[in-house]
């Protein structure tokens, strides 16, 4: 009987996009991925086959394959790191220095991706991504991201057509349609996507109400977070004994580009700085400008605060689970992954109203819903958060439990797999376009 087989068009460097392609990884199903550019795969994937332009990489056997004939050619195998045992995992494996030459240089030349100024690598392209289609012959695509992966699944389907296209299943991530439908272009495109596609899924209602205000007919997926939920019983080990009036230190997410807006963070930090005497700032996840404002922040306000240039998943978890307080301040998100993870381990949540986080915090009860723009609203934020111990330690406790309801991984895993097997499993006359 022949496997159901999946082409996951998506970001090889997402953690979220492991995390959610693991799910199904244990299903004895054909899992494919089509990357978006020539960076290495996380790790992270499990039991998944990578398409590069250049080499497909398969199981075990391929890889000792190609290492016979890197020596056979003598050139300079850089083996330091060991494939996975087991797994389907792409690393650039075993180095060989032709292929990644070839990767760079396929790199720099560009093809758009429709008319909204999107763009991919040549070598990542519709025309290479219609021509894995015609050879794989999916059951499903599932495309995770649509700036970068749904515009080329919807290219892809133009040069293939309609009637030989498989099921498509799209995912919007983050800002895709709730900051990119403010763009005439883009707008364009995100209305012709939505309207090629037979499946949609999101993180946020919100999201599923643009979605449908832009045209969109295709069946909704149940809402659910697309990081895959959490091990509660490892969160629940790392959740301090301490509770959050106790601790003394407060998280903030770095991120200052197309949306985020890290310096109007510290802006409102500096702006309360009277309150954050015997308090240390961790800056997590940093962009290029934050670092001179951090700077002049322990200068002129004689701030406790530095930059987390890198750390593991498991540090920000522990460093979550000792922190009072989560800054996130951006002008377009989905759910905040961090957002989350800070709730789970008891950190109280300030967030932006421009994500859907009221869709998980009682604003002034569980999390403070904050706008993007006003650094006097967000300084009496974090006032109120550091001075009111009643409520972030009520808070956390509620926030546990939602998070018990909401976010148990076992839990979603199995409504996960209920969904791609309900979509394997219909005909193609019984998809909702």
């Amino acid at each position: 009987m022949k496997k159901p087989r999946i082409l996951f068009v998506a970001m090889q460097a997402s953690p979220h996009a492991a995390r959610w392609v693991n799910m199904i990884a244990d299903q004895g199903w054909d899992l494919h991925l089509f990357p978006v550019n020539s960076m290495p795969l996380l790790p992270e994937f499990r039991d998944i086959t990578v398409h590069q332009p250049w080499l497909t990489v398969r199981p075990r056997a391929t890889l000792a394959a190609a290492e016979r004939f890197a020596r056979r050619h003598v050139f300079n195998i850089k083996g330091d790191q060991e494939p996975l045992s087991g797994s389907v995992v792409e690393r650039s494996i075993y180095p060989i220095p032709m292929l990644t030459r070839f990767a760079r240089v396929a790199n720099g030349f560009k093809t758009p991706l429709g008319t909204s100024g999107a763009q991919a690598p040549l070598a990542y392209g519709p025309h290479v991504l219609a021509r894995l289609i015609r050879k794989l012959k999916p059951d499903l695509i599932h495309s995770m991201e649509f700036q970068h992966c749904g515009y080329n699944v919807l290219e892809a389907k133009k040069i293939i057509g309609e009637d030989k296209f498989p099921k498509w299943l799209a995912t919007n991530w983050g800002s895709d349609i709730f900051y990119y439908r403010h763009f005439p272009s883009h707008e364009k495109q995100i209305r012709e996507l939505l309207s090629s596609i037979d499946y949609y899924s999101c993180e946020c209602h919100r999201d599923v109400e643009i979605a449908q205000s832009l045209g969109m007919g295709a069946e909704v997926l149940p809402v659910k977070p697309n990081s895959g939920g959490f091990d509660l019983p490892a969160v629940k080990q790392l959740r301090s004994l301490r509770p959050p009036s106790k601790r003394r230190l407060i998280m903030v997410k770095g991120y200052q580009h197309f949306a985020g807006r890290a310096l109007v963070a510290l802006d409102a930090l500096a702006k309360a700085s009277d309150a954050l005497t015997g308090y240390k700032i961790l800056v997590f996840s940093p962009s290029e400008p934050i670092y001179l404002r951090v700077d002049e922040l322990r200068k002129y306000y004689d701030l406790d605060i530095e930059v987390l240039q890198y750390a593991d998943h498991g540090r920000m978890l522990r460093l979550f689970a000792a922190a009072r307080c989560y800054l996130g301040v951006s002008v377009s998100d989905a759910i905040s992954t961090s957002m989350l993870e800070a709730m789970a381990l008891g950190a109280f949540p300030i967030q932006t109203n421009t994500s859907c986080c009221e869709e998980w915090i009682q604003d002034g009860k569980t999390g403070f819903s904050i706008p993007p723009d006003d650094v006097g609203v967000i300084a009496d934020r974090i006032r109120e958060a550091l001075s009111n111990d009643e409520l972030v330690d009520a808070a956390a406790e509620m926030n546990w439990t939602l998070v018990s309801n909401r976010l148990d991984a076992s839990v979603l895993k199995r409504e996960v797999v209920r969904d791609y097997r309900n979509l394997i499993e219909r005909h193609p006359e019984e998809s909702s376009r």
